[in-house]
């Protein structure tokens, strides 16, 4: 059955990009931008506060990379090679419902572009690059 949901998000798939410079995509160059300004606001301990959610990113490639999601089943939030069962993805592409998580699509009152999408799921399917 979850084979049948993947294939109704493969149109939103990324393909095999590589940024202006032509290199390979890097968590560091590529995606920190993106996550710096939209996400580590939210997610990172403030004082006593917890980050939102319990995902801390301040070493955001210790939190996500083969770590299990607690929101969806049976999915790590970031599973390098492989964006479609990257919980981190489905999030931020508004179908973590979808892949049988919960809550609302990232970042919190915003949303990413469609290129964006695509460059995270690119990144990901990569292999995850620091």
């Amino acid at each position: 059955m979850r084979h049948l949901v993947w294939l109704g998000l493969v149109a939103c798939a990324g393909g095999d990009s590589a940024n202006e410079t032509g290199d390979a995509l890097s968590y560091a160059r590529d995606i920190a931008p993106r996550f710096d300004a939209d996400c580590i606001g939210c997610h990172q301990p403030i004082g006593d506060v917890p980050p939102s959610g319990g995902l801390d990113l301040i070493d955001p490639l210790t939190a996500l990379l083969d770590v299990p999601s607690s929101q969806a089943i049976d999915m790590d939030l970031v599973l390098a090679g492989d964006h479609l069962y990257s919980y981190l993805w489905h999030k931020v592409n508004g179908s973590q419902s979808i892949a049988g998580g919960s809550g609302t699509s990232m970042p919190l009152g915003g949303v990413w572009s469609d290129d964006d999408i695509a460059l995270l799921a690119d990144w990901i399917d990569q292999g995850a690059a620091p």
